[in-house]
């Protein structure tokens, strides 16, 4: 989001039409929108935006990207030296091997945008640049590489899977309960998270979960409003097993793609309407003959 976020302000660091910016947040990264104003608001919380100006009757409301007033100017010289051993370790370096700074720096020099002919001279070109500049400890290669990896959802419609659950899907889903620790503990206060007797059956919920929903929006689904929950491994396991049901009743919706279903609902339902006019009309013409049939026997005594 806050990357989003620097390519959509001006100059100024001024955010304009937040709902289309949210918009086009959920558009490129495949979210919901509530997951974007989600995002949107826990950058706020965290500092990185700030508001200028309330909403009022004809105008929305303002906001300025900013940088927290207690963010570190620099990272510590133990972070550095520790950074430093990974991307550029010097064992690799003193044997002439291959480091993640080398390989950035060879990258670097590649021409990845030419304009002009590819054998005569060139108008403009581009050259490429290391994965990551934020710091002057990194600026020459890449960040470490966190323990675990959670591969990005494919896009298009997802296909429910049957079976045991998988090692894979076991790992993915205990990196999603572990992401949602911090949101727990930042709106229920320290170590009232989740407990570690429990979180073993939660990981497995969530691997069932992850078959049907993007990750994202499995953490927007576990962390929102538990503030109050008195037991969060039950309102976890509540919210799971209803989106889990969701989800099965719309694996057993067929779908109707050339319209003989619904053909043959209407010719269920209008045998169903002459069948019921059918009992209406012998009902009234048997009421009519014992009624005659009284009174007959009225008139005959």
């Amino acid at each position: 989001m806050a990357r989003h976020l620097t390519h959509r302000a001006d100059e100024r660091g001024r955010l304009a039409e937040l709902p289309a910016v949210m918009a086009s947040y959920a558009a490129v990264h495949q979210v919901g929108i509530r997951t974007a104003w989600s995002d949107f608001r826990r950058l706020r919380e965290l500092g990185y935006v700030r508001q200028t100006a309330a909403p009022c009757p004809g105008r929305a409301a303002r906001y300025t990207l900013a940088v927290p007033a207690d963010l570190p100017p620099e990272l510590p010289r133990t972070l550095s030296t520790t950074v430093r051993e990974e991307i550029d370790p010097a064992v690799d370096r003193a044997r002439s091997r291959q480091t993640r700074v080398t390989m950035d720096a060879a990258l670097s020099e590649c021409e990845v945008i030419r304009h002009g002919s590819a054998t005569g001279p060139k108008i403009a070109a581009s050259f490429g640049c290391g994965r990551l500049h934020t710091s002057p400890y990194t600026r020459e290669g890449s960040p470490p590489s966190p323990p675990e990896h959670v591969p990005r959802s494919r896009p298009g419609p997802r296909q429910a899977r049957f079976g045991g659950v998988s090692d894979e899907e076991k790992s993915q889903a205990l990196y999603i309960v572990k992401t949602c620790g911090p949101f727990w503990e930042r709106q229920r206060g320290p170590g009232r998270g989740l407990p570690s007797s429990q979180v073993a059956e939660v990981a497995h919920l969530t691997a069932l979960l992850l078959r049907h929903v993007p990750p994202s929006e499995a953490v927007e689904l576990l962390t929102e409003q538990v503030a109050s929950a008195e037991d969060l491994a039950a309102v976890v396991r509540f919210r799971i097993g209803r989106q889990l049901a969701a989800a099965r009743r719309q694996v057993r919706v067929e779908v109707d793609e050339d319209g003989r279903g619904y053909a043959a609902m209407l010719q269920a339902r209008g045998t169903q309407a002459a069948a019921l006019l059918d009992q209406s009309t012998d009902s009234r013409q048997a009421t009519r003959q014992a009624l005659a049939a009284v009174r007959a026997r009225v008139a005959a005594r």
